[in-house]
């Protein structure tokens, strides 16, 4: 580990220690990319995502209340209402003649239920494709809902309902074509989609993804520095993409030449500070 390694890694944890985080210091230090060494990255992605509070002393307290929102969260959208387990600590609540899946009612939890569906579905869909060679995005995290895990529970979880429900949804393309260009009838939203829903993470490897995402969790207004990001991406192949023809340009986007992101960082910054 470099001597400037370790200077920057001892500056995150001087302004991690403090009881109040300086936000803003801490925005300054993540641009320039966050050290994963010791829990930083993670710790600091939670700060600046607003997951955790300034205040060190409300992170316990807080982190508690996070999880039981999150397991609130997964009884509510992901647990078949309905269907509960008695001995788990959920009150069992069978199908009435009120409310029922066949049930019309804008209020009733089934139908809010099924709307939920294609909601999850999409997700779904999208954290599977995310990198899906990698083992963290199929696994259960660190602090899983024992409802769902549990091989023996009487619940129709979200992966239950994928591998059971015929998708309605249009399935989102794949390509990446091109720039704007009438002649050649390439338009933006077809590469564009793509970058910004699913923050760029289909467009490097995994370590260069993240990379990005310290400098866009960091920017206080992260989607409009997302699209700067897009644009400084265009601007560096702007030349080639000038001379190639429509073949050339969609293999362009679809197979993205610079490798190097912290050149496209300092470029979308660039662009930033020239607004």
């Amino acid at each position: 580990m470099s001597s400037l390694h370790k200077s920057r890694i001892a500056d995150f944890q001087d302004v991690l220690k403090e009881p109040l985080i300086a936000l803003e210091k801490l925005r300054e230090l993540s641009f320039s990319g966050i050290p994963c060494e010791g829990g930083l990255r993670c710790l600091c992605w939670k700060i600046l995502l607003n997951y955790l509070p300034l205040e060190r002393a409300s992170w316990t307290s807080i982190l508690a209340k996070q999880r039981e929102l999150y397991s609130q969260f997964l009884r509510e959208m992901i647990i078949q209402p309905g269907i509960a387990k008695a001995n788990m600590g959920v009150s069992r609540e069978d199908v009435t003649f009120e409310d029922h899946p066949l049930n019309p009612s804008p209020d009733s939890r089934w139908n809010t239920y099924f709307k939920d569906n294609e909601v999850l579905l999409q997700i779904d869909k999208d954290v599977r494709r995310l990198c899906p060679d990698i083992s963290f995005f199929q696994r259960a995290t660190e602090y899983p809902c024992l409802l769902i895990l549990d091989p023996q529970n009487e619940f129709e979880t979200l992966r239950k309902r994928v591998e059971q429900t015929t998708l309605k949804s249009q399935t989102v393309a794949r390509n990446r074509s091109g720039v704007t260009n009438q002649e050649q009838n390439i338009k933006p939203q077809f590469f564009a989609f793509r970058w910004l829903t699913l923050l760029l993470s289909q467009e490097f490897l995994l370590p260069d993804v993240i990379r990005i995402w310290d400098s866009l969790f960091a920017d206080d207004n992260r989607f409009d520095f997302l699209l700067l990001v897009c644009c400084a991406m265009l601007i560096l192949i702007r030349e080639q993409l000038l001379e190639g023809d429509f073949t050339v340009n969609m293999r362009l986007l679809q197979d993205y030449p610079i490798t190097d992101v912290c050149q496209i960082l300092q470029k979308a910054k660039e662009l930033q500070d020239s607004k």
